[in-house]
């Protein structure tokens, strides 16, 4: 059996030999060289034996398929060698050049974090004022946005609220005003800032004077804050000195203007903290007037520009298409958290039933909190319900401070102070919107007593607690009038998706669309029952006639009742009359469960009537 396969093998190889000879008529004959090596171990693919190793009888069909072997290889080098050459992929290879490019794109994206601001290309003495503060890694916005204000680009940054956004476009300021004193020898003059930042509130315009005086220490730079609410005859006096930077109201602002204690030759800065805010709340005539005499030396020849930087914690698209009309060219920079929930934040909702008392419902969330040491602030959509639930609580012996629009401001900024002292007198404030925007606080429980009626406000309600980083928490009390968006902005939320055009008009109007929509398909399927009852040979039933009403039928019989009284009845005319007493008798249970109290009364009437007769 061995012999045969062998044989059989042997006439194969054979004939693959004669068919590929076939096919090259001139074949190349690669010649053999007999090894005069021989390693132990390893056996020789076609040489003859030698000497020093035992001799192996070597048969025909091995030579034969080597053979047929080496003519595989030769006609496949062949076929090779009229292709084209074919490149490899090779692996990408990251030069120094590369990865700085691919570094700075990162930078500008802000996908990348930055690890110091020396990265940023801040001086010496700015960075000193930041240590100085015990900040050491920039966030997301500072890292876009220093860059930027470095660069002389007019920018808008959008960052969610207690991201650093005022040290954003303040440390590359200063050192901007540093830059030009050293290139143009500027000079310190009295009544002519070459900074001015402009803040929807006092409060907002505290904060940023405050920041602005910390940096100031190593800067070297003078600033003054100009604001409503104060007296105007001391903000005269610091601004005849010379100062760099002015920090105010855009109403106080012009009336400096128009006094003349503020002249507009040497400002190059501009910047609008809480852009959203200013062009929302009836702000935007008064900076239009700001802008005019700066855009009208702008556009002279040999006029001198100026930059500005907005600043916004959210970004309607109504606020942003204002913007790009107003500041033609701006550049937009977002965060990638811009309108959507703080990540170190807990968001809790608390959906109530209208048997439940919402101000029993605040002192079960409020009282643990305060157990723990919090401050707690306490959101109301209007003053009555700020009064409401700011008695309450003092009733059941919790201390509370108020900030609305009807507390003075001096009594506003008195009542900030105790809800930040360290003694805990008063770690719960309660508060309208107002307090929404533009206070840094460190507050660590927010509550939402009235759900706000947008997902903007909502926004900056949370953006109170957990600012920079730090935990914080959010609990709304929801009532049934504010299900749908509490819903929506819930589950938002849980898919991290933007908050920005959550509105209660807006769900609202998208849940009457799914109605239309349900109707519009109930009533498609209507039209095709119906169709398939009026098909022929399908008899359609009829509907029953509506019922008469029961007035119409009492008054009839009084007439017949009065006629019969004044002639006498023939013995048909009694018929006729029982049989209307009997007709309308049968009618009226039908008719009392539909009129009520009315079709009672009209048969007692009739019955008394009758019985008179």
């Amino acid at each position: 059996m061995g012999g045969t396969a062998r044989t059989l093998l042997a006439i194969s190889l054979s004939s693959n030999l004669f068919t590929l000879s076939r096919l090259s008529p001139a074949p190349i004959c690669f010649p053999l060289r007999k090894s005069s090596r021989v390693f132990l171990g390893f056996r020789p693919i076609c040489t003859t034996t030698t000497s020093t190793t035992p001799a192996t009888n070597i048969t025909e069909p091995e030579e034969m398929k080597h053979s047929i072997l080496l003519e595989r290889l030769r006609l496949r080098h062949l076929k090779d060698s009229g292709k084209p050459p074919q490149k490899r992929n090779p692996k990408p290879v990251i030069t120094a050049d590369a990865e700085h490019e691919d570094r700075f794109k990162k930078k500008k994206t802000g996908k990348k974090d930055v690890e110091s601001f020396e990265e940023l290309g801040l001086s010496d003495e700015v960075i000193g004022a930041v240590k100085e503060m015990s900040i050491e890694v920039p966030t997301e916005i500072q890292s876009i946005g220093i860059p930027a204000v470095l660069e002389g680009k007019s920018v808008v940054l959008g960052s969610h609220t207690g991201s650093g956004k005022t040290l954003a476009y303040m440390l590359p300021l200063v050192q901007l005003l540093r830059r030009d004193e050293e290139l143009y020898g500027m000079l310190l003059r009295p009544r002519r800032p070459r900074v001015v930042v402009l803040c929807p509130t006092r409060e907002l315009c505290e904060q940023v004077f405050r920041v602005a005086k910390s940096i100031s220490h190593h800067a070297r730079f003078r600033s003054t804050m100009v604001s409503g609410g104060g007296r105007a005859r001391p903000q005269e006096d610091s601004l005849n000195n010379a100062v760099d930077m002015v920090v105010g109201t855009p109403g106080r602002v012009l009336q400096h203007i128009e006094e003349g204690n503020i002249v507009y030759g040497d400002i190059k800065y501009l910047v609008l903290d809480e852009a959203d805010t200013m062009f929302d709340r009836g702000f935007g005539p008064d900076i239009r007037k700001f802008l005019g005499p700066l855009n009208n030396r702008a556009s002279k020849l040999d006029g001198e520009g100026f930059q500005t930087v907005l600043v916004t914690a959210t970004m309607t698209r109504a606020v942003q298409m204002l913007i790009d009309e107003e500041f033609q060219g701006i550049i937009h920079l977002r965060t990638s958290t811009l309108h959507k929930k703080v990540a170190s934040a807990r968001h809790d909702f608390i959906k109530l039933s209208g048997s439940e008392n919402k101000l029993e419902a605040l002192l079960q969330v409020l009282e643990p909190s305060l157990a723990k040491g919090n401050r707690v602030m306490v959101f109301c959509n209007t003053l009555n319900s700020s009064r409401a639930v700011d008695h309450f609580l003092d009733e059941n012996q919790i201390s509370t401070v108020n900030y609305h629009g009807e507390v003075p401001a001096e009594q506003r900024v008195e009542n900030l102070k105790r809800f930040k002292s360290n003694d805990g007198d008063c770690p719960t404030l309660v508060c309208t919107d107002l307090a929404a925007r533009g206070l840094d606080l460190d507050v660590d429980h927010v509550i939402m007593f009235d759900f706000p009626l947008n997902s903007i406000d909502y926004l900056h309600r949370t953006g109170r607690t957990a600012r920079m980083g730090a935990k914080g928490k959010v609990t709304s009390l929801v009532a049934k009038k504010d299900l749908m968006l509490a819903t929506r902005i819930e589950e938002a939320m849980g898919k991290n998706e933007s908050l920005e055009s959550l509105t209660v008009d807006n769900v609202r109007r998208d849940i009457a669309r799914a109605r239309i929509t349900g109707n519009k398909v109930m009533n498609a399927k209507s039209v095709q029952v119906s169709r398939q009852k009026n098909k022929p040979g399908v008899k359609a039933k009829r509907a029953p006639a509506p019922a008469k009403s029961t007035k119409p039928a009492v008054t009839k019989s009084m007439k017949s009742s009065s006629a019969s009284s004044s002639r006498k009845p023939s013995s048909g005319g009694k018929k006729q009359i029982a049989s209307k007493k009997s007709n309308s008798v049968k009618s009226t249970p039908s008719k009392l469960s539909v009129v009520g109290f009315r079709g009672r009364s009209a048969w007692s009437n009739k019955k008394d009537s009758m019985s008179s007769r």
